[in-house]
């Protein structure tokens, strides 16, 4: 059972650890000083789908299916997945990550995300699943279209603006 030792602050009697990990991400960040750190950089924005959202949706199930592949674990080893994204209730992840037909508990924190979902598994882990997946994903384009200025409006941007990652 997790101890509490503070506030936020909890001791695992049997730690849980990371066995693998994946990332993919788009062009830009591919060109970017950590360009050669990423599993793979994917050239096509759209990821062979037809909408933004659906290439986010492409783009986390890419990533999971690699960090599965990297630790030779299939779908059905999997207990639970906990991901989120910063579309709509979680929409690139539920329809990125259905096909895996794995539990999935929907993670929304924005930047906090990751964390939120690492943590999450790890209770779910010591609470006696075999293995859970944690992940998370944004896209710029559908970032744009559900923060700021959709792209398709043909908006300048400032050069002060904001650049949300492509990545998972």
């Amino acid at each position: 059972m997790i101890h509490a030792r503070a506030r936020a602050v909890f001791q695992f009697p049997h730690p849980p650890r990371i066995i693998s990990y994946a990332s993919v991400v788009g062009q830009k960040e591919g060109e970017g000083p950590f360009g050669s750190c990423f599993d793979h950089v994917e050239e096509d924005a759209h990821f062979g789908q037809k909408t933004w959202e659906q290439a986010e949706s492409a783009l986390q199930q890419q990533t999971v299916r690699l960090a599965l592949k990297k630790c030779a674990l299939t779908d059905g080893d999997i207990t639970c997945i906990c991901a989120g994204d910063l579309i709509n209730q979680c929409t690139g992840s539920t329809y990125g990550l259905r096909p895996l037909e794995i539990p999935f508990l929907g993670i929304y924190g924005a930047c906090s995300t990751m964390a939120l979902s690492l943590g999450v598994g790890a209770m779910l882990i010591d609470a006696g699943a075999k293995c859970c997946v944690a992940g998370t994903s944004s896209h710029f384009c559908s970032s744009e279209r559900q923060f700021r200025f959709p792209l398709e409006d043909g908006g300048q941007r400032p050069p002060s603006a904001q650049w949300t990652v492509t990545g998972a």
